[in-house]
């Protein structure tokens, strides 16, 4: 099999799973890896700041715009929201296309040149020149907060943190494409158990005498309750990955840098190299990033779903007699939402445990197994799979080839 090292190369990378690479190829192209990175913050740190600056008034200019006009004012900083998440993501992913389509050596670097300066320098000065940021804020405070993150976001794609992220924002976007798996699989079952929580009153009392800090505290030890529960799950699983193997040339690999065409010589002689720590943080990271997403997606789900069935059932007197008094306007994360907070309370932490049963229940149930968890570990063994070839491949190198030009590493 002749293989591609530096395709072999982005491909682990596509799949998160970085520190299958050997060590001496894992800074190579970091200029050109950080740069789509550096977009998504330039555009992140642009629009939080209009957010911000949206948000960032005194009550009494808030209530008049809530009067004045409320639905679409919320639906404005909705949107600001939405953006704020979507847009610096789609643009980051438009510029790692870019620079793999452009074959001009010269455009790619100024492409990163340009990207640098725009984060150093016109980011700062234009947001001080626009109003969103005060003069007041020093500038050279500014620069110099930039040049550090610069220099973090090098180190993070370095060690391979940019490539397990991007591939978790992947892994995001196709859970919101599965949303309709999980309405209609998760969902209707577990409205059975949590739904008669729903209309119980002393919920809604306890619920809603929570300070913010108190109640977000309480969704933070439900969520650290999962991540510990997920964490020991998966270290199950793992050890038993480490005994599977497939042979080179199945299916599983077909289109891959790593499909066999016959020409590898012997190769039922391959073998499982014992995995190294780094790789099985690596694999056992990427499996709980893919089922906390999956959680998270199904957790806003179940929010949205009691947000809407309140609004639906619950009058605001009905609400009052819950919650044992008169319900102030929601917010959420700062947004003010046109129901009340006792409703967006509730609904939270409905969710939160929502999302812990949900997780429990794709460990347990064969049914929620089969369908949310079993699939990521057969994407797990594909990858496996493939680290067999390549190390197989290339067991006989001591020193690992770096192209140390930006622009044509890793295609």
């Amino acid at each position: 099999m002749d293989l591609d090292r530096r395709a072999a190369d982005a491909w682990f990378r596509r799949r998160g799973l970085p520190m299958v690479i050997h060590r001496r190829r894992r800074g190579s192209g970091m200029l050109r890896r950080s740069t789509p990175g550096l977009v998504f913050l330039c555009l992140l740190d642009l629009l939080l700041a209009g957010l911000l600056k949206l948000l960032d008034v005194p009550a009494e200019v808030l209530e008049a715009r809530m009067r004045g006009s409320g639905l679409a004012y919320v639906l404005g900083v909705l949107a600001l929201m939405f953006a704020v998440v979507v847009v610096p993501a789609v643009a980051g992913r438009l510029m790692a296309r870019l620079l793999r389509v452009v074959s001009n050596i010269r455009v790619r670097l100024a492409v990163m040149g340009v990207a640098i300066g725009f984060w150093l320098l016109v980011l700062p000065i234009g947001e001080r020149l626009t109003g969103l940021v005060s003069w007041e804020d020093p500038l050279w405070v500014a620069v110099l907060t930039n040049v550090v993150a610069l220099a973090v976001l090098m180190f993070l794609v370095r060690i391979g943190v940019g490539s397990i992220l991007t591939w978790a924002a992947r892994s995001a976007v196709e859970q919101v494409r599965a949303i309709g798996m999980l309405a209609s699989r998760a969902l209707p079952l577990l409205l059975l158990v949590v739904m008669f929580s729903f209309f119980t009153a002393e919920l809604w009392q306890a619920v809603e005498r929570l300070s913010p800090g108190r109640l977000w505290l309480v969704v933070g030890f439900l969520v650290l309750i999962g991540a510990v529960f997920l964490a020991s799950m998966l270290s199950d699983e793992i050890k038993e990955l480490k005994s599977w193997t497939v042979e080179p040339g199945m299916t599983v690999l077909r289109g891959t840098p790593f499909d066999d065409d016959d020409t590898s010589p012997e190769p039922a002689m391959l073998s499982r190299a014992a995995l190294t720590r780094t790789e099985r943080l690596n694999i056992a990271l990427v499996l709980f990033l893919a089922q906390a997403v999956q959680i998270v997606a199904f957790g806003v789900l179940v929010f949205a779903f009691f947000v809407v069935f309140g609004v639906l059932i619950l009058r605001p007197e009905v609400v009052t007699v819950f919650a044992g008094r008169e319900s102030a306007p929601g917010t959420l994360l700062g947004v003010p939402l046109p129901v009340s907070s006792a409703l967006i309370n509730v609904s939270l932490f409905l969710a939160v445990f929502s999302g812990l049963y949900f997780a429990a229940s794709t460990a347990t149930d064969a049914r929620y197994r089969r369908s949310f968890f079993e699939p990521l570990l057969e994407d797990v063994k594909i990858s496996l799979a493939a680290r067999d070839i390549y190390l197989a491949h290339w067991a006989d190198v001591r020193r690992a080839e770096v192209v140390t030009l930006e622009a044509e590493d890793i295609p």
